[in-house]
């Protein structure tokens, strides 16, 4: 659930400084984990639902950043659905950042350090939890931020609707569901949306995905445990892979299905297998040989 992009300076949007302008409070705060909490009703409220977007902050942040963020995130709110109340975590201590990492995810203190060296922006956890690295979020472009936060968006949207933490990697677990429906589905949607925003070339990203989905000959089924990002976020297996088998769901099936039918149909049946043939129709074995076949086409 972690997205790295190519490192490049680019300033922030001035349309969001209207947006900062609800935010002014946290702009000039820094130190000890400052949050949003304390301030009362000078939280950011994303519509529709009224749902409330807080900041812990760990150092001054802009106003213009903070309001970029929520113009961002509120954008994916209303494109992609609610997904309950968010937190986002603006971290410029790298310290911070990879104890929070590391907390969360399986990974080595040393392999954080990596992953932000190579341009780590962001991750999202369960509870709508959004984490940000400031010092690399600040050098991306305003179109990589956006395309970042509305991936990370995605996955709050995820866990929101179906209501288990899904993060074991053993598939035996009643908790699992597979990584390329997860990051290619997040990726795939985030694309999407992006595109209707104007911050993304569809055509292009989808160009993109098929060269490296071609370059990779292992079958779907492989990147149920395996297959995450390499160095510019979306280049493992379960993001170009799971990006196409997201799409040919969604062309089936249509988009909601992969946005929203899945998820719901999680919480339910508490079993992804179960889910996937309640969403879609087919169970995930009869998929994985469609979509084979399918990828010899493209």
């Amino acid at each position: 659930m972690a997205q790295k992009r190519r490192r490049a300076r680019a300033g922030v949007a001035a349309s969001a400084l209207a947006v900062a302008a609800t935010l002014a409070a946290c702009g000039g705060g820094g130190g000890g984990d400052r949050s949003l909490d304390d301030l009362g009703d000078d939280v950011a409220r994303l519509q529709p639902g009224d749902r409330p977007l807080r900041f812990r902050l760990d150092t001054a942040v802009a106003p213009e950043v903070t309001g970029f963020t929520v113009e961002t995130l509120a954008w994916a709110h209303a494109d992609l659905g609610d997904s309950g109340p968010l937190t986002v975590h603006v971290y410029s201590d790298e310290d911070h950042f990879v104890a929070a990492y590391t907390a969360e995810f399986a990974i080595s203190p040393a392999e954080a350090r990596r992953q932000l060296e190579e341009g780590q922006l962001a991750f999202a956890s369960p509870g709508g939890h959004v984490w940000l690295y400031l010092p690399n979020y600040d050098e991306a472009t305003e179109d990589e931020r956006r395309h970042v936060l509305f991936h990370e968006y995605v996955h709050t949207l995820q866990g929101w609707l179906a209501e288990v933490r899904f993060q074991s990697e053993e598939p035996g677990d009643r908790s699992f569901v597979p990584r390329w429906l997860v990051e290619g589905c997040a990726e795939y949607l985030a694309v999407r949306a992006g595109a209707r925003r104007g911050f993304v070339d569809e055509a292009r990203q989808r160009a993109i995905i098929v060269f490296l989905a071609k370059k990779n000959a292992s079958p779907l089924s492989t990147v149920e445990a395996a297959g995450e990002a390499g160095f510019l976020g979306g280049t493992g297996g379960a993001y170009t892979l799971g990006w196409l088998a997201c799409e040919r769901l969604a062309t089936v099936q249509g988009p909601d299905s992969v946005t929203r039918g899945f998820w719901l149909s999680l919480a339910s049946k508490r079993d992804w297998q179960r889910a996937f043939v309640d969403t879609f129709g087919v169970s995930p074995s009869t998929f994985y040989a469609d979509f084979d076949a399918y990828r010899a086409t493209l």
